[in-house]
């Protein structure tokens, strides 16, 4: 993702800048630098996450920060060999959608320019970060867990780039964070017996203490008029401080086992991120995924039941 066509990117820069108006942000009036210090500001966006206000929670204030460090690493030297403007742009905008408390996901291994073998050491890597948040990492730890997305990206467009030096030292410090995170992140969502699948749930209706919120069909997207639902947990869990919280994710019977279990999985982080997100103390949340062991309305095996696509949130 290298960009350095200096001759040309040069030219484009000063004829960008003189085109433009005189509010629009140009190489020479981006706050804090001149057009030597930025050339090609009116070009690629590399600065516009630095000094943003973080209204997010933890783990995506210290991915604003860490993102916006990788950004200014990237493009300042930008006659140096760590020159990289599109690099610097795509690590901006990740720290811009950090601060609006919006989904930062970490790079894919295959939108790289990687080896086959580097390719397969970057997908053990990711699916060990992805573990590490499903345990809880993002509420539990969440400077040891945004610190350990963005060195993985680190870590990752250095190897890509043939900088070894920085690819060393990015991989070292993604290894010690997530040795942090595995160390604090305990939430238990994957302990289920495919073997010996529970007993069938009884339907019930739910009580004051309970509230069921349904799904889409294969999503993790609320069905219509379920947002409300989530609402209604979250005041309860405001109002009830002091009382802990279990959050089950289900599914219905279609579909594959290991497929459902991953499904119910991601239903139930949803629903915690929605009550995390709302002022909720991770602490008191218990969460786990049960895929389609525990059917809240018995049926057969492959059966789309809408009832069972579900998270059931009980206050204890």
């Amino acid at each position: 993702m290298m960009a350095k066509g200096f001759i040309v990117g040069a030219g484009l820069a000063v004829a960008v800048s003189m085109a433009a108006p005189a509010y629009a942000i140009t190489p020479f009036n981006v706050p804090g630098t001149d057009f030597w210090d930025h050339p090609f500001g009116s070009v690629f966006d590399t600065r516009s996450g630095l000094d943003l206000e973080s209204n997010g929670i933890a783990f995506n204030q210290g991915l604003q920060a860490g993102y916006a460090e990788l950004s200014e690493d990237r493009s300042d030297a930008w006659l140096g060999a760590d020159w990289d403007f599109v690099d610097g742009e795509l690590f901006n905008h990740k720290a811009r959608t950090a601060s609006k408390n919006s989904v930062v996901l970490p790079d894919a291994p295959m939108d790289r320019e990687l080896s086959e073998e580097q390719m397969a050491t970057f997908q053990a890597a990711l699916e060990r970060l992805r573990r590490g948040f499903d345990m809880g990492g993002r509420y539990l730890a969440p400077a040891d867990a945004s610190f350990a997305q963005v060195k993985y990206d680190c870590w990752m467009e250095a190897t890509e780039d043939g900088r070894t030096g920085d690819a060393e030292s990015c991989r070292a410090e993604f290894e010690s964070a997530m040795a942090a995170v595995e160390a604090q992140a305990n939430y238990a969502l994957t302990d289920v017996n495919y073997e010996s699948p529970a007993p069938a749930m009884v339907a019930k209706t739910p009580t004051a203490d309970q509230f069921i919120v349904l799904f889409d069909f294969d999503s993790s997207i609320y069905a219509p008029g379920n947002s409300t639902i989530v609402s209604e947990a979250l005041n309860a869990a405001l109002v009830n401080a002091d009382r802990s919280i279990d959050i089950t994710g289900h599914t219905d019977s279609s579909g594959a086992l290991a497929y459902n279990q991953t499904l119910s999985e991601r239903r139930a982080n949803r629903v915690i991120d929605e009550l995390v997100s709302g002022g909720v103390d991770p602490t008191r949340i218990s969460g786990r995924g049960v895929g389609e062991t525990q059917l809240l309305i018995p049926t057969g095996d492959g059966v789309r039941e809408e009832g069972n696509r579900a998270v059931v949130i009980e206050l204890n």
